[in-house]
């Protein structure tokens, strides 16, 4: 009877017109308190209202408002909020980023790819905007990585576990021991897509990556939440090494970015433990990009669906293509039938997002208009100039890189 009484009051904290809400609550954003218990709506609405209040400084007047609206359920903070927000782990600097729904990232270095590794273990949606003048900074893969992985995650007990990823270097071989931590895990994945570039070796690299100190799947993860799930991240190591290898003696494209980036998302997502929710920006004339996940289903001889293995980690993600003049009246009829057809195929007109990104400058319909010609013909960081002169160059740069903030805008 108690068991059923306090269903109905669980029940009856979301409004009937909202028949998923007590699911998707206790699935994605109720902690798990002690034992088997879990939060109710108002205690997670105590817990990131603390947070919220605190690390916002707000007044007893702000916070009156602010916790009206959440409890009434008329404004929330993002979903990352709703999990950490308030916790001890959302206080440590490195966890920061843990409370943003979304991140974009500009991908011209190896750390950038460690970075959205890092974000998306924290279930922080990871933008890579993967343009010519970020992708072409990445330096030219140099050498062969023949990779091996050694022991069974789960083999080292608890208390003598690695919680920091170790290398060790002799000769043209390196050991990567992969740490019990998320660090541990970024470390160990960035560090080996920089053998391949790194000029200490000469042309093939051996690469033993230990796995021994992970924790097996089910563990509990304290302080972030959930449990363990590192049944993917054996394959990680040896998938990313044969993308690698296949680039030798050139850049990356730009799928082989996406491939990379996709392959952490995949071992992030085993076993539904972490969402995925990527946006991958690229050039509009780039053909390679627009059709990386063109028939990415496909039948064999007997008639079997199945997806192309050597593409399957894109599913993980959306991509876009950047248009930095204003797309034709056919170029976004085209992009609206590949949508209807495959769920691919967004276009972004850079214009329009960067007008949308700086709206504090261009309150007007007349500046927005003015800006816009502006910036189809190029002159975009001049009219800033110009009618703005007190922005620094910093800023400036700032301001014109922000089509990662609507990456969907048409």
């Amino acid at each position: 009877m108690v068991q059923n009484l306090e269903r109905n009051y669980q029940s009856a904290i979301f409004p009937e017109t909202a028949p998923a809400a007590n699911p998707v609550f206790f699935r994605t954003y109720s902690r798990r308190t002690s034992g088997s218990t879990r939060e109710t709506w108002s205690q997670v609405c105590d817990r990131t209202l603390k947070g919220i209040i605190e690390l916002g400084k707000l007044t007893s007047q702000e916070a009156a408002i602010l916790e009206q609206m959440q409890r009434d359920l008329k404004a929330l903070p993002s979903g990352r909020w709703l999990w950490v927000g308030g916790t001890d782990w959302i206080a440590k600097p490195k966890n920061f980023s843990g409370g943003y729904n979304c991140t974009s990232t500009n991908l011209q270095d190896w750390k950038a790819f460690g970075l959205m590794m890092d974000l998306a273990m924290m279930g922080c949606g990871t933008g890579a905007i993967l343009e010519p003048k970020y992708i072409n900074q990445l330096p030219t893969i140099r050498n062969r990585l023949n990779v091996t992985v050694q022991g069974e995650i789960g083999t080292t007990a608890k208390d003598l576990r690695r919680e920091e990823t170790e290398i060790t270097v002799d000769g043209n071989t390196v050991t990567i021991f992969v740490g019990d931590s998320r660090q541990g895990w970024v470390k160990s994945y960035q560090t080996l897509l920089e053998l391949s570039t790194n000029e200490q070796f000469t042309a093939s690299v051996q690469v033993f990556v230990n796995i021994n100190d992970v924790r097996k799947a089910g563990e509990t993860l304290k302080g972030f939440g959930g449990v363990a799930n590192p049944v993917k991240l054996p394959e990680l190591y040896q998938r990313c090494a044969s993308i690698l290898n296949k680039a030798i003696g050139r850049k990356l494209t730009s799928l082989e970015c996406c491939l990379l980036i996709d392959e952490a998302a995949v071992t992030i997502v085993a076993g539904n433990i972490r969402r995925s929710a990527g946006m991958r920006q690229g050039s509009s004339d780039d053909n390679l990009f627009a059709n990386a996940k063109t028939n990415l289903w496909q039948q064999d001889a007997q008639g079997n669906w199945r997806i192309d293995p050597e593409r399957d980690a894109l599913r993980m993600a959306n991509h876009t293509r950047v248009f930095h003049r204003k797309p034709t009246k056919e170029e976004c009829i085209d992009a609206v039938q590949k949508q209807y057809y495959s769920g691919e195929g967004a276009i972004q007109w850079a214009g329009e997002a960067l007008a949308r990104a700086n709206i504090d400058l261009l309150s007007t319909q007349t500046l927005k208009i003015e800006f816009l010609q502006a910036y189809e013909q190029g002159n975009g960081k001049q009219w800033f100039q110009e009618h703005y002169p007190h922005l620094d160059e910093s800023e400036l740069e700032h301001r014109l890189n922000r089509i990662g903030l609507n990456p969907c805008g048409k």
